[in-house]
């Protein structure tokens, strides 16, 4: 059977949401497992230069990592659990005053008991998908406490992620995409509706928040807001005229920016380069997330599976698609 661009199966036109079952082709996860089976990894300097992982994860993890990808990793595993644990639906949006052309979604779509729940609407960041949410979809939409309603949830896969096409047109930018995310929410039929955000999602919602007319947002939570010290402030730090708690924060905010964002950088600037080459090498691609993950995880121990699923969910349909999100990323 040949292969689709995307190397799964997505409904074409489907004007008003359909059901979805995640079915990555059999053949691009025999490829990937033998990509991982002819990993070549890096050189290990033979000092301390790599220490915490400053320029990217040890070669001996590499390897590690391709090794249990090529001989025991199973993607079937991980597409059942996301198949049986939530209901999938696929939809054309059409284009919006934004964006002139449609824009093909899988989203997660869970409903609570209770009618008039307020919905939310679920906004990942890079590098993740949907499948992020994974572990607060259930409690959010049937929480413990029985005198709380629960909520409707969305959580779409922005385009060019996890089994969302990616667009083939550029300038696709926050505007346009907060249209297009504020349409799947209307034609699912909620007329008003929270965010929750991360990362670059709170991107996509604070222009959500510009242009989706007034009363529909009724709130925003988001627990990846960076806030940047102005040059006022920044005179003040090397002055030693902050408070200890601002010199704590400033302190911690330049060393973020100076060794840890090189990617974002990267995906900014040349995103069709790397993206050409991590589509073709999925083991460096996850050793990229990886990195990143490493980065803001404060000490949370990913395990090869989170990775490796993580990095599949993202280069299925190729890298390019998700990567160049960072083109327009600060441009709120």
């Amino acid at each position: 059977m040949t292969r689709s661009a995307l190397n799964f199966a997505f409904p074409s036109n489907a004007s008003s949401p359909t059901p979805f079952t995640i079915q990555v082709d059999q053949g691009f996860v025999d490829e990937s497992n033998l990509k991982a089976s002819l990993y070549r990894p890096s050189i290990d300097l033979l000092d301390d230069s790599n220490n915490n992982w400053l320029e990217g994860p040890p070669s001996a993890n590499m390897t590690a990592l391709a090794d249990y990808w090529a001989n025991e990793y199973d993607w079937t595993t991980q597409q059942a659990y996301a198949n049986g644990n939530h209901s999938h639906f696929a939809i054309t949006v059409p284009e919006t005053p934004a964006w002139p052309h449609e824009v093909p979604l899988h989203f997660i779509h869970e409903r609570a008991d209770y009618e008039e729940a307020l919905p939310l609407l679920l906004l990942h960041g890079w590098p993740s998908t949907s499948m992020e949410w994974h572990k607060v979809i259930g409690p959010l939409v049937f929480p413990d406490n029985a005198s709380f309603a629960g909520h409707h949830v969305v959580a779409p896969d922005l385009p060019g992620f996890g089994f969302s096409p990616a667009v083939a047109h550029a300038e696709f930018d926050a505007k346009a995409i907060a249209g297009v995310m504020d349409e799947l929410m209307g034609r699912l039929g909620y007329d008003r509706y929270g965010i929750v955000s991360t990362d670059l999602g709170w991107w996509v919602t604070m222009k959500m928040l510009e242009v989706v007319p007034s009363g529909r947002i009724v709130g925003h939570f988001c627990d990846f807001f960076l806030v940047q010290a102005t040059a006022e402030d920044t005179e003040r730090y090397m002055k030693n005229q902050t408070t200890p708690e601002e010199t704590r924060y400033m302190a911690s905010s330049m060393e973020w920016y100076a060794q840890h964002t090189g990617y974002q950088y990267v995906q900014q600037l040349q995103p069709l380069a790397v993206g050409q080459a991590f589509s073709d090498s999925p083991v460096g691609f996850s050793g990229w997330i990886w990195h990143l993950l490493e980065s803001v995880s404060d000490g949370y121990p990913y395990n090869f599976d989170e990775i490796i699923t993580t990095a599949v969910s993202l280069f299925v349909q190729g890298t390019y698609g998700n990567l160049r999100y960072y083109k327009y990323a600060f441009d709120v």
